[in-house]
């Protein structure tokens, strides 16, 4: 991704509904440039399914599985993968599907609508969480505890349990975490929800909690949350842990003292369903009015957007968030629309980056932005309206050290040229050792990264 901002309004765009009977997008994922939805469906249909938005229309990629959702979605080992599930309408204050069939398993996509079973995490009906990591799949179960590790198609190998049920996974500093749900009995916990009754924590000193996989079936508590039963999302945003939680609509950091701190309350949200690091900065999508929020100091949160207005319902969520063609995308219920926001020049290759030695350019010409991996163009975009941003005002240049975390690779050779280059001389460049730069300006930059 290659992104530029300085504090401009974002705008939104209506990317429309996958289906019309989709009640939720549960899932974004983005394979190979292309975007795809994972979707709870209601009636006729009744089954979840997933599709990929071609131009301004969405291709149905079919059902995987006789059940009302597919709940997740992950890129890992080239291919897209997929997690159904039976999802329970009163967790979003809606009726019950009228199918019933259990979901729990895990697919993977062939193209088309052809899609190959890798089989049941154990008695699961649900899927909650869909992780690569350390070069494996990983899964959690929705209303049952657990992690599952994907030994080989039909055989996922059981990795233990925290001592709670988790409602996301995340990785965070080379380790992989689950966030924890502080609801024991999962029939009583659904009912009140659906009737408006928030679940007190079990503990005094808060709930929800974050835990560490070690290996094996061991884990590693990182503690509670002040004021949460449920933790919903798990991020990395300026090189620590930030968890988006429940019910009282505050994200936490982990600091480097291993304390808990509170970074504010979203408005007068009571859910933080996602956290994700986009062009610079923090954002947030919530429950029960589907907002999305930016984060724009310590304590300070912006709304930038209510994604979802559906009249007479309890709740309406930003449910599910990823980044395409340089804008952040939000699928929502229960609407089940996917919206997409441009802030800033941002654009972003939606490809994985094979391991290795690369050689990296990015190219700002006027409204136009450029990402060049190897000497090959992998993203280009052109918006006439942007405004063109003074980069020259920067007071500092920093390399390897994102908005994310510090890249864990090596960076050789950065260069900072003071005019756009034409692609001819990114070829050359690339294929050429990286040769000396001559000048210096803010227009355009490459060099080589490994990890």
């Amino acid at each position: 991704m290659f992104g530029l901002d300085a504090g401009t309004a974002p705008t939104w765009a209506d990317l429309g509904s996958p289906s019309p009977a989709t009640i939720m997008v549960a899932g974004l994922a983005v394979l190979d440039g292309s975007l795809y939805a994972a979707t709870w469906e209601g009636p006729p249909t009744e089954r979840g399914h997933v599709y990929r938005l071609e131009g301004e229309a969405w291709t149905d990629c079919g059902s995987p599985w006789d059940c009302n959702a597919v709940t997740r979605l992950a890129v890992h080992d080239g291919g897209l993968f997929a997690g159904v599930s039976r999802l329970r309408g009163g967790g979003s204050g809606l009726p019950d599907s009228a199918n019933q069939g259990p979901g729990g398993r895990i697919f993977r996509y062939r193209g088309g609508q052809d899609w190959t079973d890798l089989g049941r995490l154990g008695e699961a009906d649900s899927v909650a969480g869909l992780v690569p990591f350390g070069d494996e799949l990983y899964a959690i179960p929705m209303y049952t505890e657990g992690l599952y590790r994907l030994v080989e198609p039909g055989r996922w190998e059981w990795c233990g349990s925290p001592g709670r049920r988790l409602l996301a996974l995340g990785i965070h500093g080379g380790a992989l975490y689950g966030a924890g749900n502080d609801h024991a009995d999962v029939a009583s916990a659904i009912a009140l929800t659906a009737a408006g009754i928030v679940v007190p924590p079990r503990s005094p000193e808060g709930g929800g909690g974050i835990f560490r996989y070690e290996g094996g079936t061991s884990w590693t508590s990182l503690g509670l949350q002040p004021d949460t039963t449920q933790v919903y999302s798990i991020e990395t945003y300026n090189g620590e842990m930030h968890v988006g939680t429940w019910p009282n609509g505050i994200v936490y950091r982990r600091g480097p003292d291993s304390e808990w701190r509170s970074c504010g309350r979203l408005g007068e949200e009571t859910e933080v369903m996602n956290l994700l690091a986009f062009n610079g900065l923090l954002y947030a999508g919530t429950l029960p009015r589907a907002q999305v929020f930016r984060m724009d100091g310590p304590r300070a949160w912006t709304e930038v957007g209510r994604l979802d207005r559906t009249p007479d319902v309890l709740y309406r969520r930003a449910a599910s968030m990823a980044i395409h063609r340089g804008r952040l995308v939000v699928g929502t219920l229960p609407s089940g629309h996917v919206q997409a926001m441009r802030v800033g020049q941002a654009i972003s290759s939606g490809r994985a980056v094979p391991p290795g030695d690369h050689h990296v350019a990015a190219v700002r010409r006027g409204p136009t932005l450029e990402l060049y991996l190897d000497g090959a163009l992998v993203a280009s975009e052109r918006d006439p309206a942007a405004t063109v941003l003074d980069l020259g005002k920067l007071p500092t240049l920093m390399s390897g050290r994102g908005p994310r975390a510090p890249f864990a690779g090596d960076v050789t050779d950065p260069i900072i040229h003071r005019r756009a280059m034409d692609a001819s001389e990114i070829v050359r460049l690339a294929g050429a050792g990286l040769p000396a730069a001559k000048g210096a300006g803010p227009a355009g930059a490459h060099g080589t990264a490994g990890g």
